[in-house]
């Protein structure tokens, strides 16, 4: 009983007297690998021993060639044979940016204005290559290219797999920056299920028109995937929490990264290049029509010629319709649409020109022509529109001028007047002196009433507009005053010369707070995404900001929070781009 007693004591003692558990102070970091591929992400854990809190979060050195994710913070209290012993766990993801042996750490960790240091951690990142015998596990990345052969401009389709059997979620997907080739969407992802190595998975596949610009070998780098993959808890033995309601599911995050590849891009041949080349590749034609074919003088055609193909379609051009003897044209603006399909981008741009002829006779219609490089043929082609004609008519210049001496007042034959005849009496009669209107009740103007009758209305109006706009006004001008100044404040703060990233890490939570009246504490880059998607901010833009909010990240973890960063007008004008979007 009474050492039932005393246990309880020595809790409420400690909570008491904190600074008892600060005597020992350590710090270790901890790896749960040694050896990796730059497909995998390594669990770090920061441990501190001998507090239950420190100043600020821990700084991370030699983590350059590492991206760095917060996997969370945890506490703990331990009594062992009556020795009372606390501690604090910093979690972290990192992902390997490179091969190569690195040496990590120390981490520095502020206790009490006292800074501790950790022991240093050495991680070899190696390449795997994987072959298609080999099981590559429950989940990963691959990539796709066709053809591998392409000449400049020519487009080549990039298709990225990702392969799972568990489940995942929060995936964004990096493509690789390469110079002189664009990447551009071919519709929304798919998903299948398929098999690899004679085993089922789920397939989420992506498809991308790869163009490049110029000619040259290139090495298409990784395309990474961030991820968060959810794993079932284990337990070593039965018990009361088996029961299925608590067989959540704990989330890692997780990046993939898929092989590179290899593209031989070529030159377009000089010989038998066409004068005016229009810089089209692909495969294209051309249709034309003229309606109507036969008009009057004075009256117009419609010439309209589409141009479709599949191919650089952005550089479709605008023809130019030649000069025509008594004939006025007037250009219509052109429409050019673009649409991705699964084996590509094909588009096509609509011209039209109105035709006005001002002499009767048969007009012919000059072919228009347009020359682009034949992919398939692999050779130089012209093609033109079919030939036309358009058919004027003498116009109406007989009735033109009977018409005009009608309006000088000279007689035309076989025009008189007619008497007028009477069809019908209206239902209500029709008074045709003042007397058959009877004395009733006059609203003289000016009088009271007259007054009271015209001005109340607009005054009963004018008092219930006012006071639904003030009642409107008082409930949301005070959270619509302090969201457009969360703004205000944060672009001050980022243009007050270059702010440390830790300064702008914290203005940014700062900000979300305020903008959208919330209490969050720490704020992951992914969170911020959601929270921006929920108000109505594009996904590019919300992209950007995670990318952002990374960047800052990196650098307060790797021990740069405290030097000065650069991308603060760039944060600045990011934020004045959310304002513009948040509906």
């Amino acid at each position: 009983m009474k050492r039932s007693f005393l246990l309880p004591l020595a809790f409420f003692h400690l909570l008491l007297v904190p600074c008892l558990v600060n005597a020992d102070i350590s710090v270790t970091m901890k790896l749960d690998r040694k050896e990796a591929t730059p497909l995998d992400s390594i669990r770090m854990i920061v441990n501190v021993s001998g507090t239950r809190s420190s100043d600020s979060q821990p700084i991370l050195n030699a983590l350059e060639s590492f991206s760095v994710t917060q996997g969370g913070t945890s506490s703990r209290l331990e009594i062992i044979n009556g020795k009372i012993n606390a501690g604090i766990d910093y979690t972290y993801f990192i992902q390997p940016k490179k091969t190569g042996t690195f040496r990590i750490g120390p981490a520095e960790v502020t206790v009490e204005g006292r800074i501790f240091r950790s022991n240093t951690v050495t991680l070899t990142i190696a390449e795997q290559p994987q072959s298609p015998g080999v099981d590559r596990g429950p989940l990963f990345l691959s990539a796709g290219l066709s053809p591998t052969k392409v000449y400049a401009e020519e487009q080549a389709i990039y298709t990225l797999k990702l392969y799972l059997q568990t489940k995942v979620s929060d995936i964004s997907l990096d493509l690789p920056e390469i110079d002189h080739i664009t990447f551009k969407q071919l519709g929304k992802p798919i998903e299948y299920k398929s098999l690899y190595n004679s085993k089922t998975y789920q397939v989420l596949e992506v498809r991308y028109a790869l163009m490049p610009s110029r000619q040259g070998n290139y090495t298409i780098g990784p395309a990474r995937m961030r991820l968060t993959v959810f794993q079932p808890r284990r337990r070593s033995r039965r018990s009361l929490f088996d029961d299925p309601f608590f067989s959540f599911s704990s989330g890692k995050p997780t990046t993939l990264a898929s092989q590179p590849l290899e593209l031989k891009v070529s030159p377009l041949p000089k010989e038998q290049r066409p004068a005016g080349f229009s810089g089209l590749v692909g495969t294209f034609q051309m249709k034309s029509k003229l309606e109507p074919s036969e008009i009057k003088a004075g009256e117009s055609a419609t010439l309209t010629v589409v141009l479709s193909g599949r191919g650089n379609v952005n550089r479709i051009p605008d023809l130019k319709f030649p000069e025509l003897n008594h004939i006025k044209v007037y250009a219509d603006q052109p429409v050019l649409q673009i649409e991705p399909d699964d084996k590509g981008i094909e588009g096509s741009k609509t011209m039209k020109w109105a035709l006005v002829p001002e002499r009767e006779g048969l007009y012919e219609i000059p072919p228009l022509t347009v020359s682009f490089f034949d992919t398939k043929n692999h050779q130089y082609r012209v093609i033109k529109t079919s030939p036309l004609a358009i058919s004027v008519l003498p116009g109406e210049e007989k009735q033109v001028r009977a018409s005009a001496a009608i309006g000088r007042g000279n007689a035309v034959e076989g025009s008189s007047k007619q008497a007028v005849k009477e069809l019908g009496r209206d239902i209500l009669p029709v008074h045709t002196s003042i007397n058959d209107l009877g004395t009733g009740f006059l609203v003289r103007p000016g009088g009271l009433f007259f007054w009271v009758a015209t001005l109340a209305p607009v005054l009963v109006y004018a008092l219930a507009f006012c006071r639904i706009r003030f009642r409107r006004k008082s409930v949301s001008m005070l959270a619509e005053t302090k969201a457009k100044k969360a703004a205000r404040t944060f672009v001050k703060k980022c243009r007050h010369g270059e702010p440390p990233s830790s300064h702008l890490a914290a203005a940014i939570s700062e900000y979300l707070n305020e903008r959208f009246g919330l209490t969050l504490g720490s704020l992951t880059p992914d969170e911020a995404v959601e929270i921006l998607r929920s108000r109505g901010v594009s996904l590019d833009t919300a992209h950007r900001f995670r990318a952002v909010l990374r960047k800052l990240e990196d650098a307060v973890y790797t021990g740069k929070g405290h030097e000065s960063c650069d991308i603060g007008e760039d944060i600045a004008r990011l934020i004045k781009q959310i304002e513009k979007e948040i509906r």
